[in-house]
């Protein structure tokens, strides 16, 4: 019942809202979710007869719009922040981090106020009107954001007009994305479209995609659908399938646009989704912790869609990664006595910078963990230096463990380098032999044997009931780039709507994981 009259309300402040479009509004509007720790479960408006409303520009390109009632009984401070070195402008900002520590390539959104705030923030925001006046003043405002604290799921939805005409009313949008090109088969580009706050009554549009530098049947395949929103429902997800192959052809980019809106107008209808190639010169680090690991990642690949990547040299002549997604990353490598890093395997390395004269050294940290002491070696597989000594490219691969354990974090770096790389492709399913045959590639092929772990995990299909769990290690001898799974699927006796269920690699040897996971639609 309380989503219900949540729901209302909105629907009510809509009308009101509606019935003054046109005009110029100054407002702060907040709706929190019961659970959400910055609103407190509130639902409150907030407009110049009750308080104080100053804009100003702030951290690298973003705006900071404050309010504060006379007495301070109530205040709040709203933080949007665009990518590094782009200037905040009217769209669609998806996958937002707190503003101030977000990725460099992600935009930022801190909403805080009465003494609450979050440590760590995921969210969106829809940016409609937004000018400046000639001494860089901000001059109108119109932003809609969703918030969520610390990766839980109730939201702090809210709107903030500032001298502007645009109404408050939901609106449906389509966010940029970034996909990665298999070796084979097809793989998943994910693309979030999402409303601007929730609404009380169903929004659909049609999304379809158009060509740009990736060409459809090529690079990617067509795709056109429509999606709906239910009342109360905020952002859904689509696919469009990624075409592999073993070309060095380049990142491509396509793009989604957004016609025939019902129920909500269009806030931004269009979107550039981003493939990434493996097989050409790249950057990137991949990285697998085995369990009990200290700063195990898990399964970790992160790309130039993810973060930046920082490289310089070290003064033991070494180099050092660092890559900033949000959190921040470090690798730092260095030879022997202080020699320049080139080709060849660095054994029994420790931690760096604190290694033993004539031992290597190494150190990966991230995420606020590191090792006191460190035992390891790594790979450099390319080293290429400027005239001035700065790095021009690099490519390693480690084996670090922490304080002696057995567990280890294995990794590979590339920094304008080739990358060895793993990819699971999407299933093809054969309804008539109830099979479903994922393809898991290695490329470029190795001189030794590579493995990689493969296991099905539920989704809308369930093992046992759609079809048979499967899990196997697949050795790719010297030489070989190709190995297939075949997973049982249960026959089904009546037909229902298509169920999916995907495929996973993990734990390799010998090689980094470029795509993770592919999906079985049953």
């Amino acid at each position: 019942m309380r989503t219900l009259r949540v729901i209302l309300m909105i629907g009510i402040f809509v009308l009101a809202t509606c019935a003054r479009a046109g005009a110029a509004n100054t407002l702060l509007m907040l709706n929190s979710q019961p659970g959400d720790y910055v609103g407190g479960g509130i639902t409150q408006t907030f407009t110049p007869g009750d308080g104080t409303f100053t804009v100003n520009t702030t951290y690298n390109g973003g705006v900071q719009v404050s309010f504060q009632t006379p007495n301070f009984s109530s205040f709040w401070y709203l933080d949007f922040g665009p990518l590094t070195g782009q200037t905040l402008t009217t769209g669609e900002y998806e996958g937002a981090q707190r503003f101030a520590f977000h990725s460099p390539t992600r935009p930022g959104l801190d909403v805080f106020g009465d003494g609450r705030g979050c440590n760590i923030v995921a969210g969106r925001f829809l940016v409609s009107d937004i000018t400046f006046a000639a001494n860089g003043s901000v001059q109108t405002l119109a932003v809609d954001f969703e918030q969520h604290c610390e990766g839980a799921a109730p939201a702090l939805y809210g709107s903030v007009r500032y001298n502007s005409s645009i109404s408050v009313v939901p609106r449906i949008s389509i966010g940029d994305a970034t996909a990665l090109k298999g070796n084979t088969g097809t793989s998943d580009a994910t693309v979030a479209i999402s409303l601007s706050m929730p609404s009380h009554q169903i929004v659909r549009a049609r999304y379809g995609t158009a060509n740009g530098t990736a060409i459809a049947s090529k690079q990617y395949v067509a795709s056109a659908s429509w999606v709906t929103f239910a009342p109360g429902t905020t952002s859904q997800t689509i696919t469009v399938p990624i075409i592999g192959d073993l070309l060095p052809e380049g990142n491509k980019v396509f793009h989604i646009v957004l016609t025939n809106p019902s129920g909500a107008p269009v806030g931004d209808g269009s979107a550039d989704v981003t493939i990434l190639d493996p097989n050409v010169p790249l950057t990137a680090l991949s990285m697998y912790g085995q369990p009990g690991d200290f700063i195990s990642p898990g399964q970790l690949l992160l790309t130039v869609g993810d973060g930046t990547f920082g490289t310089t040299r070290n003064f033991d002549q070494g180099v050092s990664v660092a890559i900033n997604d949000g959190d921040s990353w470090n690798l730092d490598f260095a030879g022997y006595s202080n020699t320049t890093l080139v080709p060849g395997a660095y054994n029994n390395a420790q931690r760096f910078p604190f290694q033993p004269a004539g031992t290597p050294g190494l150190d990966v940290s991230g995420r606020g963990s590191g090792c006191n002491t460190v035992t390891g070696r790594f790979d450099v597989l390319a080293a290429s230096y400027l005239a001035d000594g700065s790095v021009r490219s690099f490519a390693a691969d480690f084996e670090q463990h922490c304080e002696g354990a057995a567990a280890g974090l294995f990794g590979s770096i590339r920094v304008n380098a080739g990358l060895r790389q793993l990819s699971v492709s999407n299933a093809v399913v054969d309804s008539l032999e109830s099979k479903a045959v994922f393809t898991v590639t290695l490329n470029p092929a190795s001189n030794t044997t590579v493995w990689v772990n493969f296991n099905t995990v539920d989704g809308t299909a369930v093992a046992g009931g759609d079809y048979y769990a499967t899990a196997q290690t697949i050795a790719f001898a010297p030489g070989e780039t190709r190995h297939t799974v075949t997973v049982p699927l249960v026959i089904r006796s009546t037909d229902g709507p298509n169920k999916k269920f995907v495929g996973q690699i993990s734990a390799p040897s010998g090689a980094a994981i470029w795509i993770g996971q592919g999906s079985a639609v049953i």
